[in-house]
This record gives C-alpha cells, structure tokens and sequence, in this order.
C-alpha cells in the first residue's frame, strides 16, 4: 500500500518496515525527526564555536604581546646610541625594562 505521504516513504518514514501515514505518527515515532541534533547539540556546536574564537582572539593577544618592542621609544633609545649619549651596557639595560612593559 503506497503511503499518503510521499516523503515517508523513504527509509525515515518507516519503522519496523510500516510505512507511517501523518507527519504527527513519525514525529511521535522519531522524536528527532526533522533534525537530529536538538538543543543539545545545537548548545554545544555555540559554546565550541565560542571557545574557538576566543581561544584564537587570546593567541593573537599573547603573539602581540611578546613581539619585541619597536615603538618610539626603542627609536630614540637607538639614536642615543649612535650619537655615543649611552653606551651598550646602558642601552640593553633600558631595552630590557622597555620590552618587559
């Protein structure tokens, strides 16, 4: 016997080989029919996805962080240099309190 339903048909549609007649009998059958993954699923795909990004955005920030300091300070630090104001014991001093901010 062909089923009112066309889509019921399928392999879904059926339980224990009876075909079911009204989307109301399969979703009492089935109760995931339509989308198997529910709020459960749905709540954890949200929180991974959130934790990926943040996790990712909190990477970016300590890459940021620890890149070495090349600001205007560590220009003019550089210029002091040449011109002989600090010597080299003094200027890596002062690099090293700079880059430790």
């Amino acid at each position: 016997m062909p089923s009112r339903i066309g889509h019921l048909d399928s392999p879904r549609g059926r339980v224990d080989g009876k075909n079911l007649g009204t989307t109301t009998e399969a979703m009492t059958m089935n109760w995931y029919y339509g989308t198997p993954m529910g709020w459960g699923g749905f709540s954890m795909m949200a929180l991974t996805m959130l934790l990926f990004w943040c996790g990712l955005i909190a990477l970016v920030v300590v890459l940021v962080r620890r890149s070495p300091h090349t600001g205007p300070e560590t220009r003019i630090l550089r210029e002091r240099l040449a011109r002989g104001d600090i010597d080299t014991e003094e200027f890596e001093r002062v690099r090293r309190t700079l880059d430790s901010r």
